[in-house]
């Protein structure tokens, strides 16, 4: 019987240590940033440092690269980052299943904050003799990693000007892309 009693007393005690615990357990939030070497990714870090954030007791952010944009959409929509950067043109067609080969809605995000203006732009190496869009029939173009907005913008931009399928496509980050 004393076995018995102590079994039980050893029980509930390991039972509320297990409750204590999570009860003081602060809250993980990924954060979906980018491709390293890339903007989305240099704000996910510093959201994760920032002071108030750090400071917390109840949450804490944790910063995690994605291919960017679209994979961050995909990523938020199903709940395995609890917020991300996505460009504001993914989050429209995303919503609205205009993405291009996607026809889901991803219903499950809304934009929240405008974090920063983001022009693209088109670079190629001093004396390569480009001089337009339709200079990159046949030439390797590194397009952004692919689920990413740098990818998906490519893709349209370059479609649109009919080159799209003319081009050797390399999926691959800033940094890479730089170093090529």
């Amino acid at each position: 019987m004393k076995s018995k009693n102590l079994l039980l007393i050893g029980f509930i005690a390991l039972l509320t240590m297990a409750f204590c615990q999570t009860a003081f357990a602060k809250e993980r939030l990924v954060f979906g940033g980018g491709p390293a070497g890339g903007t989305f990714q240099v704000v996910a870090n510093a959201v994760q440092v920032y002071k108030p954030v750090k400071a917390s007791a109840t949450f804490k952010v944790q910063a995690q690269s994605s291919a960017g944009s679209v994979e961050n959409l995909r990523k938020t929509n199903s709940g395995k980052q609890q917020f991300s950067v996505v460009y504001s043109g993914h989050v429209y067609l995303g919503r609205n299943g205009m993405m291009k080969n996607d026809t889901k809605k991803y219903e499950d995000v809304m934009a929240v904050a405008w974090l920063y203006g983001a022009p693209g732009q088109l670079v190629t190496r001093k004396g390569s003799g480009i001089k337009s869009v339709k200079d990159l029939v046949g030439k390797k173009v590194g397009v952004g990693n692919a689920g990413s907005g740098a990818f998906a913008n490519c893709e349209l931009f370059f479609s649109h000007m009919g080159v799209w399928d003319k081009i050797e496509r390399n999926a691959m980050g800033y940094n890479d892309a730089a170093q090529a």
